[in-house]
């Protein structure tokens, strides 16, 4: 009777996959794996260790599939299978296929300045049998690219799929180093992008300057959300700003009496629109003249 287990694999193009594995392989996070999807085989690194209860057949983790979370995978496809664990011959041609990728990069950058097209190439990948070439670019608007994925196809022999991603997902594939000294958390470990606003800043007391709660990519940090649920609890929603904290005692039935608060001293500035205003009772008379002969 099989053993079958549910692992993540992500590959170079930043594409997570959910796959199954035959538990005699032994697989765990880190390992270089080889699948087999529905059309061509792939080369990726599991990302996690076996995910849930084994099973039996291919079948039960369709279901259960929507639980296992939501990755940067293709929709509408198969669970791939991982074949095997990579070997050394597997790692070198993995390294050649994305040399080989690099130089039809290129090749493709020009293809889209002759096609005239407003978009940008992020990343080319090289499926590890070299059956699918997948570009993935970025682009304000939809741009019509069937021109360019024909012209593509015929100068590559090889089928070639063209996908648009968004400027989160070009920052989690390009990769880089964040304002905080750190590789970006979409590129090393964030499994997918969940919803930020601007209420999670401010209930951190962060400023709202765009420059400091703002990615590489544009879009608010994604670190906003890391302590959010630790604010709600610990009920400093409704906290004041600092300085501005004021404590009052509250007596009850059961506390005994306060004493009474003495009674306010009588100020000798008059009452009136000018109160902040006080002078001197005197200084409002004008000063005497005196004779000039008076003073001699």
């Amino acid at each position: 009777m099989k053993t079958l287990y549910l692992y993540k694999v992500c590959i170079s193009s930043g594409l997570e996959f959910d796959c199954i594995g035959d538990g005699n392989l032994d697989l765990h996070e880190g390992d270089k794996v080889i699948i087999r999807c529905e059309r061509y085989q792939d080369f990726g690194t599991l990302k996690t260790d076996a995910i849930g209860e084994p099973r039996e057949s291919e079948a039960d983790f369709e279901k259960l599939r929507a639980s296992s979370g939501k990755g940067r995978h293709i929709e509408g496809q198969k669970i791939p299978l991982i074949l095997r664990r990579a070997n050394d011959e597997d790692l070198a041609t993995d390294c050649a296929n994305q040399e080989r990728a690099s130089g039809v990069h290129v090749k493709a950058m020009e293809r889209i300045r002759f096609h005239n097209l407003d978009m940008k190439l992020i990343h080319t990948h090289y499926s590890f049998d070299r059956k699918l070439l997948l570009f993935q670019f970025s682009a304000e608007g939809r741009i019509d690219f069937r021109e360019l994925v024909r012209d593509l196809s015929s100068m590559f022999h090889v089928r070639v799929e063209l996908r648009q991603v968004g400027v989160r997902d070009e920052a989690a594939i390009l990769g880089g180093i964040g304002s905080c000294g750190r590789p970006f958390c979409c590129a090393s470990f964030l499994p997918s992008f969940n919803s930020i606003n601007v209420k999670m800043a401010k209930q951190q007391g962060l400023s709202l300057n765009p420059q400091n709660i703002s990615g590489c990519c544009g879009r608010l940090k994604c670190c906003l959300q890391y302590e959010a649920d630790l604010y709600q609890v610990n009920g400093c929603l409704h906290k004041p700003p600092a300085g501005k904290e004021k404590t009052a005692t509250v007596p009850d039935d059961d506390s005994p009496d306060l004493e009474p608060t003495p009674p306010r001293a009588e100020s000798n500035r008059p009452a009136g629109k000018n109160r902040g205003q006080f002078r001197p009772p005197n200084q409002d008379k004008k000063p005497k003249k005196i004779p000039l002969q008076e003073m001699q």
